[in-house]
């Protein structure tokens, strides 16, 4: 395990988690759905569909794009959240740098900002915000998701690696409580038995890495 006092050469590392990170992410997204998957509309063909997506059985897009109308047309604010997954899951089979995958991705955005305007304590909302934010290339707003997410749940085992992950590729966008958030987070998971591989992986090392003295602390 790299200690805080780590000298590895962080940028190969930091590569290979921008490379992975989109499934990594997406894993992440669909265990929470898996989770938490207890749908609020009133359309009884909607949550069959809901239910096989966020288990992994992904549709075709035309089918993820008429399930994400129908989420938004539940009276709940709380299934903007779940439109704004689907439709995450919809820019990912186009391929998330093709024009129609960031059509996809900024009306998720714009859902999830509307659903947190209801629901602003929703820590999953706000981290798949930050994810949206980073693939439309506004790392300054992902970070400042990032941030409320893991204010809200700071100790949160689902959302832990997925934090970790974008803590790596925005680190130069945290600012201190963020970057100290991480370093706590650190120290809690390694005392969490299902965390263990977590802790052993990439982003948990290149984090220690970048968390060393020797790094100057970022202006306030």
């Amino acid at each position: 395990m790299a200690t805080a006092t780590s000298t590895r050469d962080t940028t190969r590392i930091d590569s290979i988690i921008i490379g992975t990170m989109t499934a990594t992410l997406a894993a992440a997204m669909i265990v929470y759905a898996v989770q938490y998957a207890k749908p609020a509309w009133d359309y009884a063909q909607a949550e069959p569909r809901y239910t096989e997506a966020v288990k992994g059985k992904i549709p075709g897009v035309v089918e993820l794009d008429a399930l994400t109308r129908s989420l938004r047309s539940s009276a709940s604010k709380a299934d903007l959240s779940r439109a704004a997954f689907v439709q995450m899951l919809t820019a990912q089979q186009l391929g998330l740098k093709s024009f129609r995958a960031l059509t996809r991705l900024t009306s998720a955005r714009r859902d999830l900002r509307l659903g947190l305007a209801a629901a602003p304590s929703d820590a999953y909302a706000w981290s798949r915000l930050a994810v949206a934010e980073l693939e439309l290339s506004n790392p300054g707003a992902a970070a400042g998701a990032l941030s409320m997410a893991m204010e809200l749940a700071p100790s949160d085992r689902v959302l832990t690696p997925m934090h970790f992950d974008l803590g790596v590729v925005l680190w130069s966008q945290l600012d201190r409580n963020a970057r100290a958030s991480l370093a706590q987070r650190l120290k809690w998971a390694e005392h969490v038995p299902e965390l263990n591989q977590t802790v052993r992986g990439n982003s948990a090392m290149a984090l220690k890495a970048k968390l060393s003295p020797q790094i100057a602390p970022p202006p306030d």
